[in-house]
């Protein structure tokens, strides 16, 4: 009986790596077919080729099978293709993938084209193009001669005055860098920041390390001047109003873009920032680095054709290891603690007890933003009436829990996750001793260190609080709705992992409270060993080896 041939679907390639001290080429990538499920990869020879414009091929190469997440599950769709630097044909090629006698070409992601910039060897010069079709396009020019170099920028030229003959997205960039150029000569700029209007993250605190530490780098904080924090951060100067003329020159000539979010949080509000991942990388060169804004506790979301992120900080080896599993990085994930972990310095007891939910993307605020949206919000449940709002509001109004705190003497903090802070801007009083927060205040983490006990469902910040010592009890309230409308599988259980009890229902959780406040107050030595072993580093630190990682991957270029 014949074997029915697979047939190839679609290709992409996610990123070009540099390695082995300038001499190889790594294309990483993916190739959806079927017969990619399955503990170890199928029999199958995948072939990757360049091609030239007549559609000659003039290099095949063996691609290696690698895993990535696809529709809810791992399969072996990703590939990684190694080609020694100067077998790289010269000119202008495309790619193409093949399997037996199926043939698709490879497109460009969106992660490949942020994070293209020339690289330069001894043997090549090449670079990674957007093409009308939206495939892969390569350059590549003999030598790193000065000669080669005025051949590399003469072709930038006439590639750029097409584009604006084109009006292409972003042509005006290249323009704008040489009419400015005399302003930013020889100045290396590293542009950090967050949301448009927040400054309280790893964003915050990498900036005020090096404008407090590092003076001799040149980094600015963008930032919108509404924003509560803009007044106190300009005090240490640098600071950049967001969207302002000085802001669209910095993003122009910046080195390293740094963002605790997304880098499209830093795109100029008069920019299209639907076409930046695609159009606007590759013109400027500057090296994108990911801070985060927590540790990421699911990583099936991560993919380097989408972020396109040069490196990707992380505190934890298991962290590390789950992104490396499937997302498509690779070297671009540095274990070096988060910035913002610096500033975890335990406060005297406080007596308080802080509690911080996550929020739900199938539940239905007055209004998404896209940003949101782009993260699979729905709102296909009603806010008012769902088990979220229900438990929050019979854990608040509990006269058993406020039996206990007027008892012993502690405050109960509710600060609502920002996306669903909205929904209790105008909250009715509740007690005494149970106040509502402003989910979206600057001072977030001098709440976290205040604390005595914290409490949450889901939020990756207890990893903070892990960091901090602090006593935790998770409540998982609505694990089946959470399971089924929000959560990714994560490598870390709060079970087997966590770093304190795991509770069901409003009883269960104050039960956990009761338990707190009548024994000693501290972590037990369980919940204490596994905080120990969780972290790569424990001191105060985090910021430095940040900045020294930064400074690792623009001195190195991009090759390793």
């Amino acid at each position: 009986m014949s074997v029915e041939p697979v047939r190839l679907i679609a290709a992409s390639l996610h990123g070009l790596d540099v390695v082995d001290g300038g001499r190889t080429l790594r294309l990483t990538g993916t190739c959806r077919r079927p017969g990619t499920d399955g503990d170890a990869p199928a029999d199958q020879t995948l072939l990757l080729h360049w091609l030239r414009p007549d559609g000659t091929r003039e290099l095949t190469v063996v691609t290696e099978p690698r895993l990535r997440h696809e529709d809810g599950a791992d399969r072996w769709t990703g590939f990684v293709a190694d080609v020694p630097i100067d077998e790289v044909p010269l000119g202008t090629t495309g790619l193409e993938v093949s399997l037996d006698s199926s043939v698709v070409p490879v497109g460009a992601a969106p992660g490949s084209l942020a994070s293209s910039r020339p690289l330069v060897t001894h043997e090549r010069r090449l670079q990674l193009f957007p093409s009308p079709t939206e495939h892969a396009e390569f350059v590549a020019q003999p030598g790193a001669t000065p000669l080669a170099g005025l051949r590399w920028r003469a072709g930038l030229v006439l590639r750029t005055l097409k584009d604006v003959v084109r009006r292409r997205p972003f042509a005006f960039v290249q323009p704008l860098r040489v009419l400015t150029w005399p302003l930013f000569r020889g100045r290396e700029i590293w542009l950090v920041g967050e949301r448009a209007d927040t400054a309280r993250d790893n964003g915050y605190h990498l900036f005020t390390h090096l404008r407090r530490e590092r003076p001799d780098v040149r980094a600015y904080y963008v930032l919108d001047p509404s924003s509560d924090r803009f007044d106190e951060l300009s005090r240490l100067g640098n600071v950049v109003a967001h969207s302002s003329l000085r802001h669209r020159l910095l993003m122009v000539h910046a080195t390293v873009l740094a963002n605790a979010y997304s880098i499209k949080h830093m795109v100029p509000s008069q920019w299209p920032k639907q076409h930046y991942m695609r159009q606007l990388g590759w013109r400027t060169g500057a090296y994108r680095v990911y801070l985060k804004h927590g540790i990421n506790d699911k990583t099936t979301d991560v993919r380097r054709r989408t972020g396109g992120y040069d490196l990707y900080l992380t505190a934890s080896a298991a962290e590390t290891a789950a992104i490396r599993h499937t997302s498509g990085y690779d070297r671009q994930v540095v274990e070096t603690g988060l910035p913002r972990y610096d500033a975890l310095v335990p406060t005297p007891p406080s007596r308080t007890i802080l509690f911080m939910p996550t929020w739900r993307r199938y539940l239905a605020p007055e209004l998404y933003t896209t940003e949101l949206l782009t993260k699979g919000a729905t709102g296909e449940v009603p806010f008012e009436g769902s088990t979220y709002q229900r438990f929050v509001d019979d854990l608040l109004r509990s006269p058993r829990l406020h039996d206990l705190l007027e008892q012993h003497d502690h405050r109960f903090e509710l600060m609502p996750h920002y996306n669903l802070m909205a929904q209790y801007a105008d909250a009715a009083p509740v007690g005494d001793r149970v106040e509502i927060l402003d989910g979206g205040a600057s001072d977030i983490q001098d709440v976290m260190r205040r604390c005595d006990l914290f409490l949450t469902d889901y939020s990756s910040v207890h990893f903070d609080l892990a960091y901090l010592g602090t006593p935790l009890v998770y409540t998982h309230f609505d694990r089946e709705e959470f399971g089924a409308g929000h959560a990714e599988p994560s490598w870390f259980d709060h079970e087997r992992d966590g770093f304190g009890p795991v509770t069901h229902d409003v009883a269960s959780t104050i039960d956990a409270i009761e338990a707190y406040l009548v024994g000693d107050r501290r972590r037990p030595g369980v919940y204490e060993q596994r905080a120990r072993a969780a972290f790569t580093f424990h001191d105060r630190d985090n910021s430095r080896r940040a900045v020294a990682a930064i400074e690792a991957l623009v001195g190195s270029r991009g090759i390793s």
